[in-house]
């Protein structure tokens, strides 16, 4: 039970977020009445993922230098999103610790492709 992206299965994420994105218009006609135009809805997904070794970070490096869309499903107990093809975004890594072994916090943004 856990989170998928590509080929991979990323560590437990130390915080996720889920938003909706909607495309949309507000039209008001003449007589006043306003209507809701909504041409789009997708989700986008903020994973953010703590003390990553570097084989880990290479890992989801792999998955985001495809350059296309990639399959991203979750099957946790208490949480199930079924599959569904995202655009893969870095916001940020951080190096949290260094010396012989770097770890990193990084943080993807998933974009439904709809």
């Amino acid at each position: 039970m856990s989170y998928h992206l590509g080929d991979l299965t990323l560590p437990d994420p130390k915080a996720f977020n889920r938003e909706q994105i909607e495309t949309s218009a507000y039209i008001t006609t003449i007589n006043g009445t306003t209507k809701k135009d909504i041409t789009n809805r997708k989700e986008r997904y903020t994973i953010e993922l703590a003390n990553l070794t570097q084989t880990q970070v290479g890992q989801i490096l792999g998955e985001w230098a495809y350059r296309t869309t990639r399959s991203f499903y979750v099957d946790e107990a208490n949480l199930t999103i079924p599959a569904t093809m995202v655009h893969i975004d870095i916001m940020s890594r951080n190096y949290n610790t260094k010396g012989g072994e770097y770890r990193e916090d990084m943080t993807l943004l998933l974009i439904e492709e709809l």
